[in-house]
């Protein structure tokens, strides 16, 4: 009987995919001391811009992950990142030419930097995939030496009951290795691990081809704002139709207008007439308007198919699907690669947890149980916006379809200095204002839950109204809801809620100012299990104090409650008030958010140690 080969590596995780997700699940798990393999089957980093705007939420967790402020320093300043425009066309000499059609405060900035800043202490930041893959990957292969491979492509997949077995192929060198894991991390855009899993994914499948060009130019002369984020062109063709083009700043060096670098994106249907580089490059000058002359030089063009669907599993055994392969959707509302940076960060301490031994195998079944509602509504949102965004250009007067001078003289009649001009102006802003819904989506960000998912522990109140729109924020301290954002001192320093997590894979239990008892349960608990969890009394004689008293507002508890946080930031247990068994609380609420949910609901947790044990 012939032996099975021993691997050639072994490690706790293998993660499949080195974008976005697979990046952040690297740092993610480094910080939490779980040894990784990352590989990529191509040679670098992405060499096309991509998404680029990073939403508040993802840049809490980039901030806990000790990259926020490198990423704030390489991206674009606050003012270049404040709104959206909508042009109606960059050159052109029609009256209804280079004419703004209407700009709105977009993702955090411009009048909505007040709002958001209640809700998070970080802003969103802008930075494009070419440049933030880099940062993020130099990250990972300092906290990671040698755990990183590109070039590299998995082949094969088998798993077992104790592991899973994984052949990667050195795509420099032609020769193969083995790699055995206890799990993997599916971050692969889909292109492999779904395929191999037999996991379908379930939605509306290609509706639309997305083209994009990344150009290098100097079209400082042709966009009259500055702090748009993102331009988008829709310009009257010759044949009377509006064709539309993104027109996004890329920076690197210089931003706003006076970006070098830019992203140029439009859309088509699947199965068209396939079309070669130089009559792509012709098509986005002619929606444009750019004079023949203007230099723009074209770095690269990618095609890709836009479609809205999810996972039907986000894991298949010891395999985890994050980020593009557990779901895609088109662009609209920048969510695709800040729901795969939650999903690396949702599922990396429960992986740390379980095989540190201090978590059950189950709590790693909530990361399906959590993730894939967030990820079906993200799904949903983004292909409403995409369409939202086709419909309301129905405000210019424009009709697709009819006589061309028909179609000039309503965009002519639009820009008139007249009443009729006026209100042609007026009805059309109420039109792109109900773009908001895919620019101030702070609701839609931040606003997620986890309560019905069996992962925490219920303490019978009812869910916050939401808003249907996903504009408004209330933000909660119900367990399920992300740690509200106050801002506290600590021994006299300003700080943040968020920031009291002291260590990655740590617990957070904050009190209210008479729930020392808490603390001291928490205390107990943490070596009891093997889990660290910082906890304060909040205000009284403690360290932490609530100078603004905005966490009082925010928490549900009197000062005599408590709330438990996760190590990813979501609150799992509330107490209003007092209890006669704290220790017996927070125990079973611990045991809950472990996944040994039958020890806490038999409350068959270890029992007390002796005086002596629980002081080492």
């Amino acid at each position: 009987m012939n032996a099975t080969p021993a691997p050639d590596r072994h490690v706790p995780v293998l993660i499949v995919g080195g974008g976005g997700s697979g990046l952040t699940a690297s740092l993610a798990l480094s910080d939490l001391g779980v040894d990784t393999l990352l590989i990529e089957r191509h040679p670098t980093t992405s060499v096309q811009p991509k998404a680029h705007i990073l939403n508040a939420r993802t840049m809490e967790i980039f901030d806990h992950l000790g990259v926020a402020e490198d990423i704030h320093r390489e991206g674009s300043p606050a003012e270049n990142r404040a709104a959206m425009v909508w042009l109606s066309s960059l050159g052109g000499d029609a009256p209804y030419d280079r004419q703004v059609l209407h700009r709105t405060s977009a993702y955090g900035g411009g009048e909505l930097a007040e709002r958001y800043a209640l809700a998070s202490a970080q802003p969103h930041a802008n930075l494009g995939q070419r440049w933030l893959e880099p940062l993020l990957r130099r990250h990972a292969e300092k906290r990671a030496p040698g755990g990183l491979l590109f070039h590299h492509e998995l082949t094969a997949l088998d798993e077992d009951p104790d592991g899973v077995t994984a052949t990667v192929l050195d795509r420099g060198s032609g020769q193969t290795f083995t790699v055995r894991a206890a799990y993997v991390v599916a971050a692969d855009g889909g292109k492999t691990i779904g395929r191999l899993r037999s996991i379908p994914m379930e939605g509306t499948p290609t509706f639309l081809e997305w083209i994009n060009l990344h150009v290098r130019a100097d079209f400082s002369a042709f966009i009259p704002c500055d702090d748009a984020v993102v331009n988008r062109v829709s310009s009257l063709s010759e044949d009377g139709t509006l064709q539309h083009c993104g027109v996004v700043p890329m920076g690197p060096d210089r931003w706003g207008r006076h970006s070098e670098e830019w992203t140029l994106m439009f859309s088509r249907p699947p199965g068209a007439a396939d079309l070669d580089d130089d009559t792509i490059v012709a098509m986005v000058r002619r929606t444009l308007k750019l004079p023949d002359d203007h230099p723009m030089d074209v770095e690269s063009i990618s095609r890709w198919p836009v479609e809205g669907t999810v996972a039907r599993r986000f894991r298949s055994g010891r395999v985890f699907l994050v980020g593009d392969a557990a779901h895609r959707h088109p662009p609209s509302g920048a969510l695709g690669l800040n729901t795969g940076v939650q999903d690396s960060h949702n599922l990396a301490w429960k992986l740390a947890l379980v095989l540190g031994g201090s978590a059950d195998d189950a709590l790693l079944d909530t990361y399906e149980s959590e993730r894939r509602p967030v990820a079906r509504r993200v799904v949903e949102r983004a292909l409403f916006s995409l369409f939202n965004q086709i419909a309301f250009t129905a405000g210019t007067g424009v009709v697709q379809g009819a006589h061309p001078d028909w179609n000039r003289a309503q965009m002519t009649a639009l820009f008139s200095d007249t009443p009729d001009g006026e209100t042609r102006r007026a009805v059309l802003r109420e039109y792109f204002d109900t773009n908001r819904i895919t620019t101030a989506h702070l609701g839609l960000e931040m606003g997620y839950d986890y309560a019905d998912a069996g992962s925490v522990t219920s303490d019978g109140t009812p869910r916050p109204p939401q808003d249907p729109l996903g504009l408004e924020y209330e933000q909660t301290a119900r367990p399920g809801s992300r740690l509200p954002h106050a801002w506290l001192t600590e021994d006299g320093t300003r700080t943040g809620t968020h920031r009291l997590h002291r260590a990655p894979g740590s617990f957070l239990l904050l009190a209210g100012a008479e729930g020392t008892a808490w603390v001291e349960a928490a205390r107990l608990l943490s070596r009891r299990y093997g889990v660290r969890i910082d906890a304060y009394a909040v205000g009284g004689e403690g360290a932490v104090a609530d100078p603004e008293g905005r966490w009082r507002e925010l928490r549900g508890h009197d000062e005599h409650g408590a709330v438990l946080v996760r190590p990813d930031g979501f609150v799992t247990m509330r107490e209003r008030s007092a209890c006669a068994d704290p220790l017996r609380v927070v125990e079973q609420a611990l045991l809950t958010a472990l996944g040994r949910d039958r020890e806490a609901a038999a409350g068959e947790g270890p029992g007390p140690r002796t005086e002596e044990g629980d002081a080492g």
